[in-house]
């Protein structure tokens, strides 16, 4: 590419960038992603104004403007921010079209396209930033650098999520999932976990019984405990621990939490959904079950039935060596219209053909404890540490005079420890 065809590059992207800033300062939605962008295309213009001036006055056979050639090829850094800021402009004016006359533009990016648009910004002014150097061999080096990055993202993108990736329709993914099952219990792992005290429930990740579950081909861990033993923090905890040890892995992880006020949602066709769900976001690859079902009923106006979503569900579970279940509160699973039985005879069908490891919780309830007498069993109670820790934790609540002192606390654990006889529940009342 000649020294002309360089700088025409960049002064179409000049132009185009200050195209995109007027919308962006008329988008209505005001928010922090859309003012990144603005700060970062301003950024990137005055660095591309810069080494546009760079080579009207520098010497085309320079060996820095030979390696400056490598940004302007073909789907290279410059064409990548060009297709950014096609991106956002087609996206905010219907494609490119401004709709009616005073009509406000809208901000319609989700946080993932606007992460991406902006790590493509933040590469380029790396290089950018390296170009106006006047340093051809780092900069030579900077751009092998980014190439390499691009490939090995790209490899990844294909092998990992193909299907998504090669349609660029997030939106229909997330609508798909969304269609199957609208539940949301990673958000409720979430808002669980982080109320953990650091190191409590370790015991339950060190007890021999968790080792064998862990190591065993379709074992299952069954965990009873008395009311306020913390057995909903012990499953948020194995949930924690599970979904660190899947990353890049071959495993999959799902889970339910069980709640009295939401029996009439949580029927077995409902739960085993929100199974499938997990799993095909955890691997957007599995996708494909989901998406045949979506066209079988979506038209229609139906849902899918009890066989289908298992039918699916086993489609995805094939595609993992080994996933992970855990259903917490089973107690709380309504079973006067057979949802918990039910519920449990398809996952222990699905188990019975692969290996699917399931973890449940309860209250002592007998009919309960007898579908699982073959099972690991490990009841779960509030351990004098796990207490000990909790109120330590929580000593700068205390009056003043307790944090300043030693044996205060220690009078204060000691007194706490014995009061909530290993009731997490006692342990916060107290």
């Amino acid at each position: 590419m000649d020294p002309l065809s360089v700088t025409a590059s960049i002064i179409a992207i000049l132009q185009l960038s200050t195209k995109v800033l007027v919308y962006l300062n008329d988008v209505k939605d005001a928010s922090k992603d859309r003012t990144q962008c603005a700060v970062e295309i301003s950024n990137l213009y005055n660095l591309l104004f810069n080494l546009r001036a760079r080579l009207e006055t520098g010497d085309p056979d320079k060996s820095w403007f030979t390696a400056l050639r490598a940004l302007t090829v073909e789907h290279g850094p410059l064409d990548q921010f060009k297709e950014a800021l096609e991106t956002l402009q087609n996206k905010m004016t219907d494609s490119g079209r401004l709709g009616r006359a005073g009509e406000a533009l809208m901000w319609k990016f989700k946080k993932e396209e606007i992460a991406s648009i902006l790590n493509r910004m933040e590469r380029l002014k790396s290089l950018v930033g390296t170009a106006l150097q006047m340093d051809h061999f780092e900069l030579s080096k900077a751009i092998k650098s980014d190439t390499d990055f691009v490939r090995a993202q790209a490899l990844g993108i294909k092998s990992g999520v193909e299907k998504i990736q090669q349609d660029q329709d997030f939106t229909k993914y997330h609508q798909l999932l969304e269609w199957v099952s609208p539940s949301d219990y990673p958000a409720q792992q979430s808002d669980i976990i982080k109320r953990r005290q650091e190191g409590t429930g370790q015991w339950f990740l060190d007890a021999p019984e968790t080792a064998r579950w862990l190591k065993e081909a379709k074992g299952t861990l069954f965990c009873p405990g008395i009311p306020g033993a913390g057995k909903t923090m012990i499953a948020a905890i194995a949930i924690d621990h599970l979904s660190k040890s899947a990353q890049n892995s071959s495993h999959g992880l799902a889970y339910v939490y069980c709640n009295y006020k939401s029996q009439e949602e949580q029927d077995a066709v409902s739960m085993l959904a929100a199974i499938l769900k997990q799993l095909v976001q955890a691997h957007p690859s599995t996708l494909d079950p989901v998406e045949r079902l979506h066209k079988q009923h979506a038209n229609k106006g139906t849902r899918p039935s009890l066989d289908e979503i298992c039918s699916a569900l086993q489609d995805v579970i094939e595609r993992y060596s080994t996933a992970y279940i855990v259903m917490d509160a089973l107690d709380e699973c309504r079973d006067s219209d057979g949802t918990r039985r039910t519920f449990l005879t398809r996952l222990r069908a699905l188990q019975a053909r692969r290996d699917i490891r399931l973890m449940a919780t309860s209250r002592f309830i007998p009919e309960i404890e007898d579908g699982f007498k073959e099972a690991i069993k490990l009841e779960i109670e509030a351990s004098q540490e796990d207490v000990k820790r909790f109120v330590v934790g929580q000593i700068y609540r205390l009056p003043k005079c307790i944090q300043r002192s030693d044996e205060l606390q220690g009078m204060v654990q000691t007194k706490i420890v014995k009061a909530v006889d290993g009731m997490y529940v006692s342990c916060l009342i107290v």
